[in-house]
């Protein structure tokens, strides 16, 4: 893990939190959400159960990179702009992926229940 930030601090990019309960601070769950979004809309082409679609998925995926990149700019704004775009998600796509009992949609409908209940955690802390 040191190897690891001395590269990132390299780079001036954010280093990775020293503990789970600060991830919260970090724009890394919310780009891997990200990425998984994207990835995701390529497989909601083939238009299987489950899937939220193509455009959704896109848009979400632009979603959580941004906040993510607000995590690195404001540490207030940013959970809490994670916690808004992943409740939406689970909101609209959670039951339909519930429903359909497909790994793919589940899996992503897990991702974004961790990453909302990972920067609600810390945008409650912050407030409280």
């Amino acid at each position: 893990m040191d190897a690891t930030n001395a590269f990132l601090a390299r780079r001036n990019l954010p280093l990775l939190p020293k503990h789970a309960d600060q991830l919260g601070l970090s724009p890394y769950p919310a780009y891997a959400l990200s990425a998984a979004c994207f990835t995701s809309s390529i497989a909601a082409l083939r238009n299987t159960p489950g899937w939220a679609g193509t455009v959704p998925l896109v848009a979400f995926a632009g979603a959580f990179g941004m906040s993510g990149y607000a995590t690195t700019i404001d540490k207030e704004n940013g959970p809490s702009m994670a916690t808004a775009w992943g409740s939406v998600y689970l909101f609209f796509f959670g039951r339909e992926a519930m429903r359909a009992m497909r790994p793919g949609p589940l899996l992503l409908t897990a991702g974004v229940a961790g990453s909302t209940y990972v920067y609600g955690k810390e945008f409650i802390e912050m407030w409280t």
